[in-house]
């Protein structure tokens, strides 16, 4: 890619009434490749007992981030194994002995879930910390900087408000834990930026409510006959045959925009200085990768699936593109400390979300 520069011009115009240059990002990976790193992980997950579970997870990740470019440059994954497998360890002893008290004792169930509620902010701070760390563009390191008080008021006590609001504040949760997420990021000593609205939550939310009430009218419009219905089975089962599909497949098609439209207002939505990213997924193309996906994976019994992860990287990395408005070589790497894995493995353990 051509560089920019960064103060003016052929015309002697300064950076500011530039034209930002757009770069694509670029994804190389194959599915026969992945293929060759996913079995063999398994094969040897399975066969040491899940302790080569920590390399595979480095394996996959370095093959994906370094076959994401952009401008002709690739992202790193720097994680060491030992480090991740320390940290899985304990997460599963964390894990092992919550199973034998709550066995044990299932009085202390309840205060065994609290106890994991209350440290979920720390979890996820520590995994998000401990990601970006680990991961590099030109030989600078993401950071986050994220607290765990900070991560608490978004992840406990706006969410405790959900029941005394009748529901109506989720879009406003999932809009301040996205700016939470982002704000928190650097690239180097530079900090990315959140420059949407819970507006647009609002009325994203909205949208898909609308949608889900009018599939749940159409599909339940048997239910008013169902006296009728009762007395002839054969009628019964040629009404559930023409809804329920319906109703599957209509909650399938809302699912996939409110992912593709979610996915855009977050990238097309981030900034760092004078950048932004832009992000342009379409509701029809994502559909038809999941159904076709789906339908690989099936008809293979999943041996499909690094073919179906690698379309989707490839087709997502397609769509966002980054707005440059100076050259890329203008941010500098800052220093960062060490960040032990532990927080993110006990996260995966528990299936807790902090994703992006």
């Amino acid at each position: 890619m051509d560089k920019v520069d960064p103060t003016i011009n052929m015309s002697g115009e300064n950076s500011s009434t530039l034209t930002p240059k757009s770069y694509e990002f670029e994804f190389t990976g194959s599915g026969s490749e992945y293929f060759r790193i996913w079995i063999v992980n398994i094969l040897l997950t399975i066969l040491t007992l899940g302790i080569y579970s920590a390399w595979a997870k480095v394996r996959t990740k370095r093959y994906f981030y370094g076959n994401t470019h952009l401008a002709q440059s690739s992202f790193d994954y720097l994680a060491n194994p030992i480090t991740i497998l320390k940290g899985r360890l304990i997460a599963v002893a964390i894990l092992m002995t919550y199973i034998g008290l709550a066995t044990i004792y299932p009085i202390f169930e309840p205060l065994l879930i609290l106890t994991l509620f209350i440290v979920t902010p720390w979890l996820i701070v520590r995994s998000l910390a401990f990601n970006a760390l680990n991961s590099a563009y030109r030989n600078i390191r993401f950071n986050f900087v994220g607290n765990t008080g900070q991560a608490a008021k978004e992840y406990i006590a706006f969410p405790l408000l959900i029941l005394f609001t009748f529901g109506l504040i989720l879009p406003y949760i999932r809009y301040r834990q996205t700016r939470f997420t982002v704000d928190n990021h650097l690239f180097g000593d530079t900090r990315f930026n959140f420059i949407a609205t819970s507006g647009a939550y609002y009325k994203l939310f909205a949208i898909v409510f609308v949608a889900m009430i009018a599939i749940g009218i159409i599909g339940f419009m048997p239910m008013a006959n169902l006296g009728e219905l009762k007395e002839d089975p054969e009628a019964m089962m040629a009404a559930m045959a023409v809804y329920l599909p319906f109703i599957y497949i209509a909650m399938g098609l809302v699912g996939v925009y409110a992912q593709v439209k979610l996915l855009n207002l977050l990238f097309s939505n981030v900034t760092i200085a004078d950048h932004q990213f832009e992000s342009s997924l379409k509701v029809g193309r994502m559909l038809w990768l999941h159904i076709s996906n789906l339908l690989g994976i099936i008809v293979t019994l999943g041996l499909f699936y690094p073919w179906a992860k690698i379309r989707m990287a490839r087709y997502r990395l397609q769509q966002l593109n980054f707005l440059a408005a100076t050259d890329l070589n203008s941010f500098t790497a800052s220093q960062s400390e060490n960040v032990s894995a532990t927080g993110d493995e006990i996260g995966d353990v528990f299936a807790v979300d902090v994703g992006f």
